[in-house]
């Protein structure tokens, strides 16, 4: 079987990062390569915040136009979130090379045949999500532009989502407008989305190694049989050292999950509390487009692009609590019987400690589960209706 499987379901990912100035290069990489590396982290991060002071100051222009507002705040929030994101992303990167090293290690790449099925579900899974959402987002930010354009080339007034000390409905600065705007939001969009796809499959790593640690319950007593007779060991002291091996495999586990819990509790958080003023603010325009345009479509998109990356961390989050639930009934499906009683009573201590369930929260308080899905695409839509309410008053 070959190693490091379980770093590698995450190496697409890690590779757009480090792409997208979101993540730093490998540190054994030369010297060089890291200065040039930190300074396109430098320059692209400038750009980024410059561009969101725009859309701020937009913001503050057009208060006094709801419509106008709704224009600009649903990206404004979208780009605080992506550089959010980055800011977490670089400040713990020390914190987060220490969960790449996990993956690297010996607990969560045992070797074991049966493992690769599980590696290779998750990397299959992992590289089909990051490519639907990154691409999604960037037609999204491609249709964002050509609606402009559509509208310059009919003669008609163009407005940005961003303030200008110019008037953009000139040539060449519409132009120049339109292309800066198009790089910037296809950049924070592709950040932004790898970004999200990154954390939940560092989630869906816990789950992978969670349905792990069942099958090697499962099929604890066999394999022991079968490395004693290989071995010509005593089948006792094979239990022991595998049994060892197991509870620090399922230690290592609730470190992990903590670790992700404790390094982006606080994106978490800020991605759900905005979602559903982001969502909102996206319905609001839509109802008013017509299906038949450009700008329609663009919104549709987006909002599946919302919707996909909420439901991404809820779904994992889901799926790691149902696999952590699964420990106690997989221990008791061991051929136990054929242990002795020493190792029975160890076995009776690790059901008590898998009992209780690993229950991935956002910020200590949102637990990561369908359920909550559920309520932010609820609350988005009492948002709305207050908001269509308020804007018919």
């Amino acid at each position: 079987m070959k190693t490091n499987l379980s770093y590698k379901c995450l190496a697409p990912h890690l590779l757009n990062l480090r792409i997208a100035g979101c993540f730093y290069i490998d540190q054994k990489s030369p010297k060089l390569y890291k200065i040039l590396h930190l300074i396109f982290i430098g320059v692209t991060f400038v750009f980024m915040l410059i561009f969101v002071t725009q859309q701020a100051l937009k913001v503050f222009e057009v208060r006094h136009n709801m419509d106008k507002v709704m224009e600009t705040m649903f990206l404004f929030l979208t780009h605080t979130d992506s550089i959010y994101k980055q800011v977490v992303t670089l400040k713990r990167a020390d914190k987060i090379q220490e969960l790449l090293d996990i993956m690297k290690g010996p607990f969560f790449n045992q070797g074991e045949p049966d493992h690769e099925k599980y590696f290779k579900e998750t990397t299959r899974h992992g590289k089909i999500l990051l490519q639907a959402d990154n691409y999604m987002a960037l037609c999204t930010c491609f249709l964002w532009v050509l609606y402009p354009f559509i509208l310059h080339v009919q003669g008609k007034p163009t407005v940005f989502a961003i303030w200008l000390p110019y008037d953009s409905n000139i040539d060449p600065n519409f132009y120049l407008t339109a292309l800066y705007v198009w790089t910037l939001t296809s950049w924070l969009a592709f950040c932004n989305t790898t970004m999200d796809v990154t954390v939940a499959f560092l989630l869906a790593q816990c789950k992978t190694q969670l349905a792990i640690l069942s099958n090697n319950l499962i099929y604890f007593v066999e394999r022991s049989k079968k490395e004693s007779d290989a071995k010509k060991e005593n089948f006792g002291e094979v239990v022991r050292l595998r049994f060892e091996n197991l509870v620090k495999h399922h230690v290592q586990i609730l470190y992990f999950a903590d670790q992700i819990q404790e390094i982006f509790g606080g994106v978490l958080t800020y991605q759900f509390l905005i979602s559903g003023w982001i969502l909102c603010t996206s319905l609001y325009r839509l109802v008013d487009s017509d299906p038949a345009t450009v700008q329609f479509w663009s919104m549709v998109l987006y909002i599946c692009c919302i919707l996909m990356q909420v439901s991404l961390y809820t779904y994992y989050g889901n799926e790691v609590t149902h696999e952590s639930l699964n420990l106690m009934e997989s221990a008791y499906f061991m051929n136990w019987l054929d242990t002795s009683l020493i190792h029975r009573h160890h076995l009776i201590f690790f059901m008590e400690r898998v009992k209780k369930p690993i229950l991935p929260v956002a910020g200590f308080i949102v637990p990561l589960s369908n359920k909550t899905f559920v309520s932010i695409v609820k609350s988005s839509y009492s948002f709305y209706a207050l908001l269509r309410n308020t804007g018919k008053n």
